[in-house]
């Protein structure tokens, strides 16, 4: 399971790139075509509980995640959509309490296609969660150390049920002089690309936490952070909530001085100016101090452009037999996408989300002024009850949506 962790490493971040570059194109207007959907939720937790009433959403993937159609589960579960571009990607979004659940649309020569959503109860507990290990990653760049985090959490509830809580699904530290707002990326069970998600600050300051649902299956958290290296050092400090069996290091480049209780080096990487460590067990309320010192600042490794393409190749059984070899070999990448990402995706990303998060309120404005119209309307009797109240429901499950979008 390591190794594929770490093998998906450099493709998640080259396909977060993707996804911030296109970011921020959401047309409002609803593309037209032939295509027609009949589908039906399904809750796998209890098969008896009928998803009637679930909110759906259209989504055009290759129109920077657009909303182009929404509907909802009539009382049996099922849903029929019509008049839908058959000639670009598509995916049926489904919210279930606090959660979202998707599936692709695949349209056959007729342009008729037949989809079915799972969706899972929600539950507060942690019962069933395991944390799949964590991974961290330094890079020397200038007077910046900058930082990659992997964490992964399977959630093997039986019965399924997608972990819901106000406390947040993973929660980290916010490391002394952190000297930006971390970036997170997240990558959900079955997903073919991952969300990048700015993590919340928790009241007190000390720490950042994602309200991202664990789905039952593998969900991915990577984390990028830049800390400062005044005079060419710094202490990493950390205390763990929870326990840990063990925690991986890379460390770039391998001149850097590392020294803290519980390291040990695995392996020196001289060709590639590499040093791994590994650290642990580490119980919970445990707080590490690693002390990076030294270093010879590199030239910015040649990256090439994701545009040019890349090549991505299938990993056979020696991979895993030879784990412990190929594993930081892996991990050259994931440092050399890290740089990449830094200087390119980050740095694009505020004007992205500006236009995303323009876009949004201006839904939500118009939103609110049809809410407005339609309270008016009922004060006026224009409107008998029923239809007021079913008018008001439906606005309220919009702006929900909305308030969802806002939040990834």
């Amino acid at each position: 399971m390591k190794t594929n962790i770490l093998l998906m490493l450099p493709i998640r971040l080259w396909l977060a790139g993707l996804v911030v570059a296109s970011i921020g194109n959401m047309p409002l207007a609803i593309a037209q075509g032939r295509g027609i959907i009949e589908g039906k939720v399904v809750n796998r937790t209890n098969s008896s509980i009928i998803a009637a009433g679930v909110d759906l959403d259209v989504v055009e993937l290759a129109g920077g995640m657009s909303i182009i159609r929404s509907a909802t589960t009539d009382a049996s579960g099922k849903f029929h959509l019509e008049g839908l571009v058959t000639d670009a990607p598509l995916m049926i979004r489904a919210m279930y309490q606090s959660a979202n659940y998707h599936s692709p649309v695949r349209f056959d020569a007729a342009g008729k296609a037949s989809v079915e959503i799972d969706i899972f109860e929600a539950t507060t507990s942690r019962a069933g969660i395991r944390e799949a290990g964590l991974q961290l990653a330094f890079q020397l760049a200038g007077d910046r150390l900058q930082t990659l985090e992997t964490v992964s959490f399977s959630n093997e509830t039986k019965p399924p049920r997608t972990f819901v809580s106000p406390e947040g699904s993973y929660r980290f530290p916010k490391l002394p002089d952190i000297l930006e707002p971390p970036v997170m990326t997240i990558q959900g069970p079955g997903a073919t690309s991952p969300v990048m998600q700015s993590p919340l600050e928790s009241p007190d300051g000390m720490s950042y936490y994602s309200m991202y649902p664990l789905r039952p299956g593998m969900t991915t958290f990577e984390v990028r952070g830049v800390l400062p290296y005044t005079d060419r050092k710094y202490t990493y400090r950390r205390k763990f909530g929870q326990d840990m069996d063990s925690i991986e290091l890379g460390v770039t480049p391998q001149d850097i001085h590392l020294v803290g209780e519980g390291l040990r080096t695995i392996k020196v990487d001289s060709r590639n100016n590499l040093v791994f460590y590994s650290a642990g067990p580490i119980k919970a309320g445990t707080e590490v101090a690693w002390t990076f010192s030294g270093g010879t600042p590199s030239a910015d490794p040649q990256i090439t452009d994701p545009s040019e393409g890349i090549t991505v190749r299938p990993v056979g059984t020696p991979v895993v037999r030879n784990a412990l070899i190929i594993g930081p070999m892996l991990l050259i990448g994931f440092l050399a996408v890290l740089w990449y990402a830094f200087n390119r995706i980050h740095a694009a990303m505020p004007e992205q989300r500006k236009l995303r998060m323009k876009e949004l309120k201006n839904r939500r404005d118009q939103l609110l002024a049809e809410m407005a119209s339609l309270d008016r309307r009922y004060e006026d009797n224009s409107l008998d009850r029923r239809e007021y109240l079913q008018e008001h429901e439906q606005g309220k499950r919009r702006l929900r949506r909305i308030a969802l979008l806002m939040k990834q």
